[in-house]
């Protein structure tokens, strides 16, 4: 396995996801399926609903804005700079606190399988059905609670 570092920049990619934006600063291509690495870039109303990844480790670093964070039993706010671990198997999620866009670092450790489930989603869209979106993510693990 070739372990090179890499440079890159959150201008690498752009594009939409379930009603906000991610820009994908290192991808699993890029890091050998190690570390998946996602700037989230959520407007005023946006929710990540409440779910459980059985493979992954998260650290969510918030850069802009607040968000309100579900993590196990807890509720916490998260302002910028705010640094977030949050390992697998516990139950998460992530809404924006009132009318600013939020900007959230995401890094997914290993990333692969989270990458896939991302990219899975992200074509089936947001009007596709609940069983479409359980069947991608029961597939990568991840349950919707």
């Amino acid at each position: 396995m070739n372990r090179t570092p890499k440079i890159t920049s959150t201008v690498s990619q752009n594009n939409s996801f379930l009603g906000g934006r991610r820009q994908v600063i290192l991808d699993t291509s890029t890091t050998n399926g190690d570390v998946y690495l996602v700037q989230g870039i959520m407007p005023a109303g946006s929710v990540v609903p409440v779910h459980v990844h059985e493979l992954e480790d998260e650290i969510f670093h918030v850069l802009e804005g607040e968000v309100e964070l579900i993590l196990g039993e807890t509720t916490i706010n998260g302002k910028k700079g705010d640094i977030i671990y949050l390992p697998r198997g516990i139950k998460h999620g992530i809404r924006t606190i009132g009318t600013k866009t939020a900007k959230v670092l995401n890094y997914v450790i290993p990333g692969k399988n989270f990458e896939a489930f991302f990219d899975k989603m992200n074509k089936i869209g947001l009007d596709a059905s609940v069983e479409e979106k359980k069947k991608i993510a029961i597939k990568h693990q991840i349950r919707f609670l």
